[in-house]
């Protein structure tokens, strides 16, 4: 049987935004939805939607933030 890795094989994802200070420290971890809003709570996304989303979101904070894809 074939090892397939979680990260290829779930369906879901959830975004997480982490916010930065100037010296790169984290001051807070954030969420987005479908939609690109940000929230406190965690939202499911699916994967490939989470990865397009994640990217824009990226472009958008620039290096006040480290966006992921989890």
């Amino acid at each position: 049987m074939a090892a397939t890795s979680l990260s290829h094989s779930c369906p879901i994802r959830i975004i997480s935004v982490h916010l930065l200070d100037a010296a790169g420290q984290l001051l807070r971890v954030l969420f987005l939805d479908r939609e690109g809003h940000i929230s406190a709570q965690p939202h499911y996304v699916p994967r490939e939607e989470a990865l397009i989303l994640a990217s824009n979101q990226q472009r958008v904070l620039g290096p006040q933030a480290e966006v992921r894809v989890l």
